[in-house]
């Protein structure tokens, strides 16, 4: 009796050990969990760069000293990083670039090249400027994809068209 218990036992075992993975590759198999689309998880990080970009600019309508910008121009490269590979992603013809930040940097840089000084009243101007027109890109952005993550074309258009306002105010005061 002692012995068919035993055998009986190690049978459970093998059964069980040899069951188990078949089981759970069946399952795997068969039960698809729905993925998320790799486009809109893309788009969660980009608003996310663009709502802290709208943050810096925000703190930086405060800033006097040109120093100051070293957070600002690091959120705008991060912003600009995740949209263009968006942009990449849905394709420039239905996503455009958006110019104002490549822009916005070179604005920055040029402000800070001679290194920490007072800012002008101008230039303090042009980033309360810059803030108030972003605040339209940021808007836009927000609703920017459908929760299936779709592309909302008109949203694209209300962006490009902020964009290109900043851009032109920001060449104009580079060329300056």
């Amino acid at each position: 009796m002692r012995r068919v218990r035993k055998k009986l036992f190690m049978y459970l075992i093998a059964a069980l050990l040899i069951g188990w993975p078949i089981i759970q590759m069946v399952e795997m198999v068969v039960h698809h969990e729905p993925q998320e689309n790799a486009e809109k998880l893309l788009y969660q990080v980009s608003f996310f760069q663009m709502e802290l970009l709208g943050s810096y600019l925000t703190e930086s309508v405060k800033i006097s000293n040109t120093d100051g910008f070293n957070a600002l121009r690091q959120s705008v490269y991060s912003a600009q990083f995740a949209h263009d590979h968006l942009s990449s992603a849905y394709g420039e013809s239905h996503l455009p670039r958006l110019d104002s930040l490549a822009q916005l940097m070179q604005y920055l840089l040029r402000l800070q090249i001679g290194g920490g000084r007072p800012l002008k009243t101008e230039e303090q101007q042009t980033i309360a400027e810059v803030n108030r027109q972003y605040a339209e890109i940021y808007d836009a952005y927000g609703k920017l994809v459908t929760s299936s993550g779709a592309l909302v074309s008109s949203q694209a258009d209300r962006m490009a068209k902020a964009d290109k306002a900043i851009s032109e105010l920001l060449k104009k005061k580079l060329l300056q």
